[in-house]
């Protein structure tokens, strides 16, 4: 046996060691000297007396079928504490919880005041001939009120720390809420739910206080193992012995073979290569008329109003600072979101309309979500993975589809390998081939590559490119990376506090960035102002920018300066020469920038630029963050371009 861990990171801290084993010990040492003091000749005649036998009988029965009611009965109640959000969730959580803290006495005195013959709902049972005290029945109901707290909790925590990313990726899938809880949501979370489930069991087994008060001492009847055990303590002492052992080997066999005999990922993997689909494709499936995607919506509670049109096979890319209303977006679009105002259609089909009342959800629209992480559903394998939007859907031929969904992704190869066996960049695709095969009326990709390596990230660039090809479906693609912008993007839209304020095609966008998101995005500067005279803009705080201007405006219109970090030249005194744009500033930072150091530079009217200089010249100048100096632009290396409206 090790007590230490053999991994540094999971090592057991040396003074952990002595009050745990004193824990341990603690229970151990009772247990131990009651086994000293049994009677192990008599043993068998003790234990099979009809009376001990009996009441384990119906011990095990009571505690069996209390169990059940506690899976009927908490499973939900666990569901809704862990999602649901209400005033007084604090207060429910509490009244549920609060058997485990209340002796069993009061418990059972608590529900003798409910169902006696004359309480608060014992008494209109009794009059419909319904009786519930003392009866077997009375049992079950106290083994529910002291166990279901237990199953209740340990579910609840397994609800959250899984999180509810698996289930919008399941609903986006075309899985029903109530599906989504029975294929995602409890195989996820099943140790939590055995654990609970075997603690309910255990602790329905043991009751006393609450089954004694309620129920009662009826032979046969009521009578439970630990109320026998009680009894025969008073008047045969071995025996009370010899049973308490037998309650506390029947409870041990339980807990223990349930939880130290999970399925292993050895043993999950054959069964996934055991089911693995055959070698062969089917022929392609029919495609479906892709149709517009139009958006136009607000969402006050965030600040959010966009419109937005994708054509079929287009891609849209949705760029914008953290906080810009790109994640709301696309929550308005797949649904999961509601707006205050707004319309989504996708072709003739109306999915929100708040004028008409019209909100189609989520697993209805077709419209699937796919973010950074692919978030495959650990418990099946690759195939199980690409079956499952169909078979949510009540497709004819859910393998089928999968397969030839997995083909187009290129992930075919890995169809009877287990989900988690994946790397990154086979997920990523595995990903894409789940959404493929839900045959989607519109495709959201919420930053899908931002986890992938460099090696992967091309790759999976190019699936994604081939699967919108060929499915012309309307794509938006949420994005930081230029490279993901320049490979995928017909058109850019940048988002700027819940709001579009710029868009355009890749190209408008990349060489004239009218904002500053736009602008880092294409690696250049951009700062705004009011045009003077043709080339010459004035900032705010009188500052001059001057350069080429590129189209015919009147003195006066707003127009922006757009001009590279490498064209910026930085100095400790303002230079003397050439015709050349040159401003105080302030040296905000320095970072390394792919081998040269890139300074960004704060403007007299807080305009922010960057500067990309060599290392050498930076120790030269000794420039230093908070520090000062002049920047200075060549006029042609400068380029000015009136403002035009969206």
């Amino acid at each position: 046996m090790r007590l230490l861990s053999d991994s540094p990171a999971g090592r057991v801290p040396g003074w952990a060691i002595f009050p745990a084993a004193l824990g341990a010990l603690l229970v151990l040492v009772p247990v131990v000297s009651m086994a000293a003091r049994v009677d192990w000749p008599g043993l068998p005649a003790l234990l099979t007396s009809e009376s001990s036998v009996t009441a384990l009988l119906l011990s095990l029965r009571t505690a069996l079928a209390s169990t059940v009611v506690c899976l009927i009965l908490g499973v939900p109640l666990a569901l809704v504490l862990a999602r649901a959000h209400f005033k007084g969730m604090r207060w429910l959580r509490a009244l549920v919880l609060l058997p485990l803290v209340l002796p069993p006495v009061v418990g059972g005195l608590a529900l003798l005041a409910a169902f006696g013959r004359v309480g608060l709902v014992g008494q209109y049972l009794e009059a419909a001939g319904i009786r519930i005290a003392f009866t077997t029945m009375a049992v079950v109901l106290a083994q529910v009120f002291v166990s279901l707290p237990f199953l209740v909790v340990g579910l609840e925590g397994a609800l959250r720390s899984v999180g509810t990313e698996y289930e919008k990726v399941s609903t986006t899938h075309g899985a029903s809420p109530t599906r989504t809880l029975l294929r995602v949501t409890l195989p996820l979370v099943a140790p939590g739910l055995l654990s609970g489930t075997v603690l309910a069991f255990a602790r329905a087994l043991g009751e006393f206080g609450a089954t004694l008060t309620f129920a009662g001492s009826l032979q046969g009847t009521t009578r439970t193992l630990p109320l026998e055990i009680y009894l025969q303590r008073e008047v045969d002492p071995d025996q009370a012995l010899a049973l308490s052992l037998l309650l506390i080997v029947v409870a041990l066999l339980v807990v223990g073979l349930v939880h130290n005999n999970p399925r292993s990922a050895d043993h999950r993997r054959r069964i996934s290569r055991r089911r693995a689909a055959p070698a062969t494709v089917p022929a392609p499936a029919p495609v479906v008329q892709p149709g517009t995607l139009t958006w136009r919506g607000t969402l006050q509670e965030r600040g959010h109003a966009t419109d937005l049109v994708v054509e079929p096979g287009q891609t849209v890319a949705i760029v914008g600072a953290n906080g810009a209303g790109k994640s709301t977006l696309m929550g308005l679009l797949s649904g999961l979101l509601l707006p205050d105002e707004g319309r989504l259609t996708i072709g003739d089909d109306v999915l929100t309309d708040t004028d008409t009342r019209t909100q189609v959800p989520p697993h209805k629209r077709r419209v699937v979500l796919l973010g950074q992480r692919p978030l495959l559903f650990p418990h099946l394998d690759v195939q199980g993975n690409a079956e499952f939007g169909p078979r949510a859907s009540g497709e004819d031929e859910p393998v089928a589809i999968a397969r030839r969904a997995l083909q187009s992704a290129g992930a075919l190869d890995w169809a009877g390998e287990p989900a988690t066996a994946l790397s990154g960049g086979q997920a990523s695709r595995v990903a894409l081939a789940r959404a493929l095969a839900c045959n989607p009326r519109a495709l959201l990709l919420d930053e899908p590559f931002a986890a992938l390596d460099v090696a992967s990230a091309p790759s999976a660039r190019a699936a994604v490119a081939a699967a919108v090809h060929a499915t012309q479906c309307p794509t938006v693609l949420v994005t930081h990376d230029l490279l993901d912008v320049l490979a995928l993007a017909d058109r850019v839209v940048v988002l700027e506090k819940g709001h579009i304020i710029e868009a355009g095609t890749v190209a408008e966008v990349l060489t004239t960035p009218r904002s500053a998101f736009a602008a880092e995005l294409a690696g250049v500067n951009v700062i705004h102002g009011v045009l003077e005279h043709e080339g010459t803009v004035v900032l705010d705080g009188g500052l001059l920018v001057t350069g080429r201007q590129k189209a015919a405006a009147p003195e006066g219109a707003t127009a922006f300066a757009v001009f590279s970090p490498s064209s910026v030249a930085v100095y400790l005194e303002p230079p003397h020469g050439s015709p050349r744009n040159a401003w105080p500033v302030g040296i905000e930072s320095l970072t390394d920038h792919g081998g040269s150091i890139r300074a960004r530079l704060i403007l007299g009217n807080g305009s922010r630029i960057g500067a990309d200089l060599t290392a050498a010249a930076v120790a030269d100048l000794g420039l230093r963050p908070d520090g000062a100096a002049w920047a200075v632009v060549k006029a042609q290396e400068v380029a000015v371009h009136p403002s035009t409206p969206l």
